[in-house]
């Protein structure tokens, strides 16, 4: 295929936007990783918030579910972990690029620097899927600390004539009771009505 001029005289403005057009051309694998370089501390600071959740809404809400759903929680958090992770490890390969070797012609050059803006866009693309999956399996495990119903514990339901106490019995409950003849202890799923 052969090139046609374009009908008319070439102005200034026309030479600027050619000038635009080659810079943006020649800049843009320094535009991919500058972008990915700012979207690495976006990771940061979200990394830093889903830490922040997990630590509030962490081990004391997990351990009243049952244990199949503290399994599927516990497995949420870490699958959160390690894809936020593994955004930040894209992101910056993405903003930082590797070291190879020196290049001395043009086509050789050429070649590298398209290979490289590709590398990082596909990296850059990677760590923002990986973001948007560690909030979500995060969004999973609070979700299931707020709606899963609570494991119900055990009553130890203390009778003193028609007084009735219950205490709720948890996992390594050390309990010391001094009764006296009129009084029964028993363990109940639910603590009867006064």
């Amino acid at each position: 295929m052969r090139l046609r001029p374009a009908p008319g005289t070439v102005t200034a403005e026309d030479r600027e936007w050619q000038a635009r057009a080659r810079r943006l051309t020649l800049d843009s694998l320094h535009d991919v990783r500058a972008v990915a370089g700012r979207w690495a501390a976006t990771i940061g600071s979200l990394t830093g918030l889903l830490s922040l959740v997990a630590l509030v809404a962490g081990p004391r809400s997990a351990d009243q579910l049952p244990v199949g759903w503290r399994v599927v929680a516990g497995l949420c958090v870490l699958a959160a972990i390690g894809c936020a992770g593994c955004a930040t490890w894209f992101a910056a390969e993405a903003a930082q690029g590797s070291i190879g070797s020196v290049l001395s012609t043009y086509a050789q050059v050429r070649d590298l620097f398209r290979k490289q803006e590709a590398v990082a866009v596909r990296l850059l693309g990677r760590a923002k899927i990986l973001v948007v999956v560690a909030m979500g399996a995060l969004v999973v495990a609070v979700a299931l600390t707020w709606f899963v119903p609570k494991e119900s514990s055990d009553y130890l339901v203390i009778r003193r004539g028609a007084e009735v106490s219950c205490v709720p019995l948890k996992d390594g409950l050390a309990l010391s009771l001094a009764l006296d003849a009129a009084s029964t202890v028993t363990v109940a799923k639910r603590c009867p009505a006064r």
